[in-house]
């Protein structure tokens, strides 16, 4: 996955609670519970447009959020009927493509196939928390990939894991860094890049994955690296894919020459760069960096966090003027979210308008304090349970006791018994002995 196009900002949480360890469930929940920091003036057209999509009835709830509908103003620049059609579009593609359902329903089975002739995926975290996506394209090889593929296939499986960083990587990221991250940083390895990794169906293939990104999901991408450029890439092949790709994604690619590696440590540490790309990572365990999926989001109890926010959302919304800003952001963007169901930050948080849709979040709320009520209740039950001291009744305490003296007993028995084993082997070697000896004699005198 390429990434998607336009830029973002990544919004910090300064909350206390979030920096600190906590370890029982109910007190995880709250602890990741991620401060939205909002500008006004979004918010408002945010609100005008989803007031829009809900008179056309084209806001289905799985994707009433918030940052996805402010994702969508931006790559139209906030034009609100350009993008009314652009979110009628990306539904009618969505429930035609099967978006929604990919991850369960869609087995990419040739992956391991895939991977050898497009060396590709997900490596590690760049300094801000960004899960960081690498694609080797000069090791590709176009012909042998639609050998084992085909351009629809690796499509649905360019989509599903697209699904997969929205809904898993990103979320479980965040926790990580203890900050908002809702964009990615891809690195694209150009070594060894020529026409010959290029043919009709490597065009047509490139064409309907910038189309995916560009249109469905927008302003996901924070940075792409061009690394190990030669003349013949930056002179012929660059300026050719620049045709596939929008202005602001291009503005976001850094072209870089084989001898500037150096400038990827700027942003990502070296412990999460592969070796190829100037870092000291191998994977070596894992049969290679681009095979291994490392990352936060293999982290069991991160993403058990992102499951429980998933199913138990805490939103957590703060409005703030257009100049709040994080210190990591150098772009004039506002700040998304790109993951629909994570903490739940959708404008109904914020409605004030909206009395049922306000009324429905009360009830949620009310039904998660409950619940986090009831965790913490048995957590002190358990903890009280725990505490108590074992006692065995006395009926069992004899047959135990009685037990063991028994057992005493027979290993008494066994140390007698074996110590009459040995006096009997020692015996029975020695009268072997001396019959050996005896006939040997007898022998020597019949030989006389």
């Amino acid at each position: 996955m390429s990434g998607g196009c336009g830029h973002t900002t990544d919004k910090l949480s300064d909350s206390e609670d979030e920096r600190s360890r906590i370890g029982s469930p109910a007190k995880k929940l709250i602890s990741c519970s991620i401060e939205d920091v909002r500008d006004e003036n979004d918010e408002k057209i945010v609100l005008k447009l989803r007031q829009e999509l809900l008179n056309k009835h084209s806001l289905p709830p799985r994707h009433d959020d918030y940052h996805m509908l402010l994702r969508f103003l931006k790559t139209m620049d906030f034009n609100i009927d350009k993008t009314v059609s652009a979110w009628e579009e990306m539904l009618k593609w969505r429930n035609e493509f099967g978006a929604d359902q990919i991850i369960q329903d869609f087995n990419f089975n040739e992956l391991d196939q895939v991977t050898m002739y497009y060396p590709q995926g997900y490596h590690g975290v760049d300094k801000n928390g960004r899960p960081i996506y690498i694609e080797r394209l000069g090791k590709a090889h176009p012909g042998k990939l639609m050998d084992v593929t085909t351009i629809d296939r690796y499509l649905k499986y360019h989509v599903q894991e697209f699904e997969k960083a929205l809904q898993q990587k990103l979320p479980a990221c965040s926790i990580a860094a203890k900050r908002r991250v809702t964009t990615t940083t891809t690195i694209l390895d150009a070594d060894g890049l020529g026409m010959k990794n290029f043919s009709p169906a490597a065009a047509n293939l490139l064409s309907s994955i910038a189309k995916v990104d560009c249109s469905y999901y927008p302003e996901t991408l924070h940075r792409m690296f061009i690394v190990n450029a030669g003349f013949g890439f930056r002179s012929l092949i660059w300026p050719a894919a620049q045709k596939f790709l929008d202005p602001v994604t291009i503005a976001k690619i850094q072209v870089l020459e084989p001898k500037s590696l150096s400038k990827l440590l700027e942003t990502i540490d070296s412990s999460q760069l592969p070796d190829f790309l100037g870092g000291v990572c191998t994977c070596a365990n894992e049969g290679g960096c681009l095979r291994s999926n490392k990352g936060p989001w293999n982290d069991p109890e991160i993403a058990e966090l992102v499951h429980h926010m998933e199913v138990n959302p805490i939103p957590q919304t703060t409005k703030a003027p257009l100049h709040v800003r994080d210190h990591d952001s150098q772009e004039p963007a506002q700040g998304e979210w790109s993951q629909p169901q994570l903490l739940n930050t959708s404008s109904e948080n914020s409605c004030s308008t909206n009395t049922s849709r306000r009324e429905d979040s009360s009830i949620n709320k009310e039904i998660v304090l409950q619940c986090l009520d009831r965790l913490k209740k048995l957590e002190k039950e358990c903890t009280e349970i725990s505490r108590i001291p074992v006692k065995t009744p006395d009926e069992n305490e004899k047959l135990l006791t009685g037990t063991l003296e028994r057992i005493k007993s027979l290993e008494l028995d066994l140390d007698k018994t074996q110590s009459v084993l040995h006096l009997t082997l020692a015996k029975q070697l020695q009268i072997t002995e001396q019959l050996d000896s005896h006939y040997e004699e007898q022998r020597k005198r019949c030989c006389i």
